[in-house]
């Protein structure tokens, strides 16, 4: 039988999926709850608590475990992603969160952003990059003493955007690890100029002749945009050649960007998160699916192969095929970019994941 090159190449990928879903599910054996179907939403119990930033703000946070368990847990502390919206728990549906919570048995602890869900301030578009770290850090350092809580044993886990606040959430405090997914160490610059490259290779209307172009003038906007700290307006008002740029950008319809203020962007252009992950002093496990959409595979390895070349086999990687952002398993790159004909297999981030969570600091059963 011959097939075309393309066809063929997905038609290997399913084949090599299958496998590794195999592997992972024969790895899951290996404790209960990891091959354990989707819990339901009543096998796990919620508790609403508030924290206090130093400013005086009144922040939602939710602490969540297996129901009926009367020990303290270690736990997840969850670093959102960047897009605004409540984290709260909800009664229709368990989150994957939950879901590697419940498999190592863990607890999960969630915090509602500052001006969102029941969270006091004045709303997640305007909360900045440096002050999101600051309530993270001042969130974790209240609710390790939660009654439902081992304070010796938590775990920072960062999602999507939250892999950047992750490690400055961790650094410096005493935890048991930390886990990431869906970004990496590059430069934000370095981050952002990939996003825009994948943007325009993974689009419907990809004219590869154009690519040169619009490249160099992304990535003269970006540069006066994340390091000259300017506006997209100023930029287009003294830069007429870079009009447009700004909108035709993934995640320009949530105003100002990302539905976050441009302040965040700048802070986050600043950060060395490198710097950051060689300091951390844990056992630390990076996640990366192949059709990863906003992030390159070079910035997650960075993690990995840093640290371990400073702490050797401390870091941990997992890469699972076929994978896009949100984990769902696609044909190809291109329907990942679309979050088209994406079929959901949490077990293969769940399972894994739960056993190292076990291994680094355990669980009560």
């Amino acid at each position: 039988m011959h097939l075309p090159i393309r066809q063929a190449v997905c038609v290997l990928a399913r084949m090599k999926n299958l496998v590794f879903a195999i592997m992972l599910l024969a790895a899951s054996s290996l404790h209960p709850r990891a091959a354990m179907a989707q819990p339901q939403p009543n096998e796990l119990e919620h508790q609403s608590v508030a924290v206090t930033t130093s400013e005086g703000l009144k922040l939602a946070a939710y602490v969540t475990r297996p129901s009926g368990t009367r020990e303290r847990l270690p736990a997840l502390f969850l670093t959102q992603w960047v897009s605004c919206g409540s984290i709260a728990p909800r009664t229709d549906r368990v989150s994957m969160e939950e879901r590697v919570g419940f498999a190592a048995g863990f607890a999960l602890i969630r915090v509602d952003r500052a001006g969102t869900g029941e969270s006091e301030g004045p709303g997640c578009d305007k909360l900045d990059y440096d002050t999101e770290v600051r309530h993270y850090r001042e969130a974790l350092a209240q609710l390790r003493h939660h009654e439902w809580i081992d304070p010796r044993r938590i775990v920072v886990y960062g999602s999507s955007l939250g892999s950047t606040t992750a490690p400055l959430v961790a650094l410096g405090d005493d935890v048991a690890g930390v886990i990431v997914q869906g970004a990496g160490a590059l430069t934000y610059f370095e981050r952002m100029l990939h996003f825009d490259r994948i943007q325009l290779e993974r689009e419907a209307d990809f004219d590869p002749s154009k690519i040169q172009h619009e490249m160099l003038r992304r990535m003269e906007f970006q540069r006066l945009y994340l390091f000259g700290k300017m506006t997209p307006a100023e930029i287009e008002a003294s830069h007429p050649h870079l009009r447009g740029v700004f909108t035709s950008l993934l995640g320009t319809d949530e105003a100002p960007h990302y539905g976050r203020p441009y302040a965040w962007h700048w802070q986050a252009a600043e950060k060395d998160w490198l710097a950051a992950w060689a300091q951390i002093d844990a056992p630390v496990m990076v996640v990366y699916g192949e059709y990863e959409q906003f992030e390159s595979r070079h910035g997650h390895r960075l993690i990995v192969d840093t640290i371990n070349r400073l702490r050797p086999g401390t870091a941990r990687w997992l890469e699972i095929p076929g994978a896009g952002h949100d984990m769902a398993i696609y044909p190809d790159p291109y329907a990942a970019y679309r979050f088209e004909g994406g079929v959901s297999q949490p077990e293969l981030f769940a399972g894994p994941v739960s056993e190292w969570l076990r291994s680094v600091a355990g669980s009560a059963s």
